[in-house]
């Protein structure tokens, strides 16, 4: 039996979807092709950032969860999607390639799990304790286990010591010009509509040194209206691989976007954090502090304190998705009065 693919604006609809993935700095690093039959995924080298991400671990997580965003988009829409990854061996830079196997009646699983997708954003505040975290916890370990990536809930006598070790990588980063530089191209007064994180998205200085392992980002305005007076009890949480294989690193992004949307489901806030895991230094402590070979990746869980702010901005779609419709323009800046930030995807010397 012959299976009647989608017409190119479900196609669009899907990719839309699955450009809501959360990324490094809302970097977007992913590049997208349909052909009529497949739906390929590629990582896109110009929109990764070569000094605070110098392995390229954190755009293929990003991908990873762009990947499953697709996948999750599919079956709210009533498609059956099959993934194979790494299917061009002599490409590496084609991470997936997704092929439509049939209709069926979306689930209500299917359709929460969609409607995440679009309310699901990244909250850098402080959060108030997740509520009936137990049962959530075996559900998000189940997740990830299905991706071969394991949960490790860090323990709260060990926030401490995370929060020494984000202190140092934030002081090795200060002292890095280029890390600097692509920073406050990506989340700074520099930042362009189109992506990177926008003032509304970061935290004020008040709100910022309250959270627990946060990130150094330029001051913000989120939580201006709160005084912010309680303290951070966010669940921390760290994703890790058996290898950094880069296999396993896509796979870890695939469980990312199922914690993130189901923890989204369950009424719950979260932040991806990376600036611990991003240097071999600074990764090494985490690895020593908590036992894990390969952290990928940190996320915090609990409830919002302060209302949801405006929705980061995501590249326009014909920027990231070439159907053979229009002029190809995956990869490029789409036109705007304002040029690209500085520096954002090549190295430089």
């Amino acid at each position: 039996m012959v299976v009647a693919n989608p017409d190119v604006q479900t196609v669009r609809e899907i990719v839309a979807r699955a450009c809501r993935a959360p990324s490094l700095h809302n970097s977007q690093p992913w590049r997208w092709t349909w052909n009529g039959e497949f739906l390929r995924l590629y990582a896109e080298e110009r929109r990764l950032l070569p000094y605070t991400d110098a392995f390229n671990r954190q755009g293929i997580i990003a991908c990873g969860a762009a990947l499953d965003h697709a996948q999750v988009a599919g079956a709210a829409a009533g498609w059956e999607m099959q993934a194979s990854v790494f299917p061009d061996p002599l490409d590496r830079a084609h991470l997936a390639s997704l092929l439509f196997r049939g209709r069926h009646a979306p689930l209500e699983a299917d359709e929460l799990l969609g409607t995440a997708i679009e309310t699901r954003y990244t909250d850098r505040l402080p959060f108030t304790a997740p509520f009936q975290w137990s049962g959530l916890d075996v559900v998000l370990r189940t997740l990830c286990r299905s991706f071969g990536t394991h949960l490790h809930v860090v323990d709260r006598s060990r926030h401490r010591d995370l929060n020494r070790i984000s202190d140092t990588a934030a002081a090795l980063r200060r002292a890095d010009p280029r890390y600097q530089e692509e920073l406050h191209g990506w989340a700074g007064d520099t930042w362009r509509p189109y992506a990177g994180v926008p003032a509304s998205a970061r935290a004020t200085a008040q709100a910022a040194e309250k959270v627990a392992a946060g990130r150094m980002f330029p001051v913000g305005a989120a939580g201006a209206a709160t005084g912010f007076q309680i303290e951070d009890r966010a669940v921390l949480v760290v994703l890790s691989s058996d290898s950094d294989a880069v296999e396993s690193v896509l796979d870890c992004g695939r469980a990312l976007s199922q914690l993130l949307l189901e923890c989204t489901v369950e009424g719950m806030s979260t932040c991806a954090l990376t600036h611990v895991t991003e240097t071999p230094s600074v990764r090494a402590m985490v690895s020593d502090l908590l036992g894990l070979d390969y952290p990928q990746v940190l996320v915090r869980i609990g409830q919002a304190t302060a209302p949801r702010p405006p929705r980061t901005p995501r590249l326009p779609l014909e920027s990231v998705l070439d159907t053979g419709h229009e002029s190809p323009q995956a990869g490029k800046w789409p036109a705007a009065d304002d040029s690209p930030p500085p520096n954002p995807f090549r190295r430089k010397g």
